[in-house]
């Protein structure tokens, strides 16, 4: 087997959440396996930041400014892509919210913000730019998930029922879309050392907790996390849809 089939040449894809942690990372591989990348999240400064840094691997780049809850912020995204590339080969769902609170402190207002935004966020996204792969007949979808999908830890209710969501949704449209040529796979990965996990890294009492359920005992890098979307990404993931793929140091094993 040629490793040409790991390559992403000419491939375009989009990374929701790309302008940081997870998201730039991902952005970054992608561009280094030779896709062009289209990067999105709310913060347009930021987002420009990541697109020099693709276009300086030789890779295309386009950064759009979109609010993953807005249908019509969404869609602007997709015409904008289609407008500069003529197509979508891959959307990476990664935008979203983490929340650690004791469920009878939970209210109304927090539940519905993390389901819209994790949940209702990925729904908006892949409904939308997902009808220009249903009609080229190819694409992949990834999702970002997380460990808490199906491990999850107290006071974690929304967040973990986001995730839990997310889980369902891609096992349901992976069987939906599996003969349009477009896979669907989620990634359930626990703690990497990221700009957003870095209190948790510095706070003794979290990652002692973390590193009891972390056979491997240490964080995650980006970089273990970006070789698999790569291959979701690529050729040589074409028999798989509707995983829902741990990467977390053994954290399900037990």
């Amino acid at each position: 087997m040629s490793l040409n089939i790991f390559s992403l040449e000419g491939k375009v894809a989009i990374v929701t959440g790309g302008s940081r942690g997870f998201g730039k990372a991902i952005a970054l591989g992608l561009a280094e396996a030779g896709a062009h990348v289209v990067v999105a999240s709310r913060t347009q400064a930021d987002l420009d930041q990541v697109a020099k840094a693709i276009e300086a691997k030789g890779r295309q780049a386009l950064a759009v400014a979109a609010d993953m809850l807005d249908r019509a912020s969404i869609e602007n995204l997709a015409a904008k892509t289609i407008e500069k590339f003529g197509k979508i080969d891959i959307l990476i769902n990664n935008a979203g919210q983490g929340s650690t609170v004791p469920f009878l402190k939970l209210t109304e207002d927090q539940w519905d913000q993390i389901l819209k935004v994790n949940l209702k966020g990925y729904f908006l996204c892949t409904q939308i730019i997902g009808q220009h792969m249903f009609k080229a007949k190819s694409g992949r979808v990834i999702n970002i998930s997380s460990t808490m999908g199906d491990y999850p830890l107290p006071y974690m209710a929304a967040y973990a029922a986001s995730k839990g969501g997310i889980n369902a949704m891609t096992k349901s449209l992976a069987q939906e879309w599996a003969t349009r040529g477009i896979t669907v796979n989620s990634i359930a990965p626990s703690y990497f050392a990221t700009d957003i996990t870095k209190d948790a890294m510095e706070d003794e009492a979290s990652t002692k907790m973390i590193m009891a359920k972390t056979p491997i005992n240490r964080w995650g890098q980006v970089e273990e996390l970006v070789g698999l979307v790569i291959y979701l990404a690529s050729g040589a993931s074409s028999f798989m849809t509707g995983a829902i793929i741990p990467l977390d140091g053994g954290w399900s094993a037990g």
